[in-house]
């Protein structure tokens, strides 16, 4: 099942109805979706789709133009080289032809020239041409050094470039119609926003099955698939796996991170720069810090849900699960911590429907920025301001398995009274989100002192884009 990616089939669709020649980039994280984008994109369209690996550069030749000599009818094609292909390609493009170049980066493996050559080719055979050039990758370093930064041969050829995010909540609503949403936040808080994952779990089985089935399966793809991606990413992957550990285990400043791995400073801040760069790592600031480069509040998350749940659970579990006691790892590691895991992604959904609603209209104010705020042992689930304005918005999530009670929104306001923010006659705002709604004392209180609460329905209603008459 595709689901969402309209923006991008969209813009896609808008290059392609032109009679320009377009070198359109694409490029996003192992498993977002990328080939799958590109396949909906020139379904129906003439189209060479070819698929990049890791043999010699003359054999990619080889098939490249074997794949070129299947489309124009003439099976026994074989080019001498990178410029010959091109300048065939320019001798066959009269109409609109889409050339699909999937995972680039194994091509600047096989020659470390390629870019340069398909500068050279791209300048001297296609840009008047009516060809629809297509690169595309996994590899994010790569694809943004060898065709996006201004040193590469190919920077200002390109006249479109594509990162593809992982997909989001909503999207997976959409892809389980059928599932509750708790149990619908609890797949998300372990798969993220990446389909191909999402295909491997059951709709009509529990959370913790699916988990036993499809993660503690040594036999399944999600079992291996982290270490097959850093290996596959990476030269060293030992000591990324124990900066990633540490992180999952909540080292999130990096002295802590530097005591707990007792790896050197430079090789930590080397190494959590290269997964920043993976998109698995990110570095976060409180969201009233004005200069967030500069700030000496950072910590960092593990951005990747997935990585995030593996790292957490099954890499330090591995011995257990390799001797087949699975079940133990579900029962005893797994199931009693699950609850607060999920907690922390709820954040992240929150912050999506936050935004949602900003949309729709169902805030009081259009904020310019949601995050966390923290600062020493005081934290704020999220905060919503207008860098412009003066209106804030304190939120809490709270994913418990009891209601929430007054209590528990008079220790939020008092902690805003805490925060740093302080345009001129500041508004202050109050929202909780809860996953097992409210006490009537609560909702009293929340009434008379003009709180937004949200329960499950009312998240249900945001995520499809309908209204919340909140504000009472």
């Amino acid at each position: 099942m595709f689901v969402d990616r309209k923006d991008e089939l969209d813009a896609m669709e808008r290059m392609c109805r032109s009679s320009d020649p377009h070198l359109l980039v694409i490029y996003g994280k192992r498993r977002v979706g990328k080939t799958e984008l590109i396949k909906q994109f020139i379904k129906g369209k003439p189209h060479v789709y070819y698929l990049g690996d890791r043999r010699p550069d003359r054999e990619q030749i080889d098939d490249l133009s074997h794949a070129l000599g299947n489309y124009f009818n003439e099976k026994f094609l074989r080019l001498p080289d990178w410029n010959a292909l091109f300048e065939y390609l320019e001798k066959k493009s009269e109409k609109r032809l889409i050339v699909v170049i999937d995972e680039f980066p194994f091509l600047v493996e096989g020659n470390e020239a390629i870019s340069s050559l398909f500068q050279k080719g791209w300048d001297e055979h296609l840009q008047g041409s009516k060809i629809f050039l297509i690169l595309c990758g996994s590899s994010i370093g790569m694809m943004e050094r060898e065709t996006l930064m201004y040193r590469s041969p190919l920077y200002g050829r390109r006249t479109g470039q594509l990162l593809v995010q992982p997909l989001r909540f909503k999207d997976m609503r959409e892809y389980f119609p059928s599932v509750d949403l708790r149990r619908l936040v609890e797949f998300y808080a372990v798969l993220g926003g990446i389909p191909s994952y999402w295909r491997q779990f059951s709709a009509k089985k529990d959370t913790m099955a699916n988990i036993s089935e499809n993660i503690l399966n040594k036999e399944r793809i999600l079992y291996h698939e982290v270490e097959f991606i850093l290996n596959e990413e990476l030269r060293q992957p030992r000591n990324y796996f124990s900066v990633i550990r540490s992180i999952s285990f909540g080292n999130t400043k990096l002295n802590d991170i530097i005591q707990q791995t007792g790896l050197d400073k430079g090789m930590v801040s080397k190494y959590l720069s290269v997964l920043e760069e993976l998109h698995i790592v990110t570095r976060e600031v409180p969201v009233t810090e004005k200069n967030p480069q500069r700030s000496r509040m950072g910590i960092y998350r593990i951005e990747d849900s997935f990585f995030n749940f593996w790292f957490r659970f099954i890499f330090p579990n591995k011995g257990y699960i390799e001797e087949g006691q699975f079940k133990e790892v579900l029962k005893t590691k797994i199931s009693p911590n699950f609850n607060d895991f999920v907690g922390h992604a709820f954040e992240d959904i929150c912050k999506e429907v936050l935004w949602e609603m900003t949309r729709t209209g169902d805030l009081p104010f259009n904020p310019s920025k949601i995050g966390r705020w923290w600062y020493k042992e005081n934290e704020i689930d999220l905060a919503a301001l207008r860098e412009d304005g003066r209106d804030i918005l304190f939120v809490e999530c709270k994913w418990k398995t009891q209601p929430v009670r007054d209590g528990d929104v008079k220790g939020l306001m008092a902690k805003a009274s805490l925060v740093q923010w302080d345009p001129k006659d500041r508004k202050e705002h109050f929202a909780i989100f809860s996953k097992a709604g409210f006490s009537k004392e609560c909702l009293e209180f929340c009434r008379q002192n003009r709180v937004l609460t949200f329960d499950m329905n009312a998240i249900a209603r945001a995520i499809q884009g309908r209204r919340n008459d909140r504000r009472k």
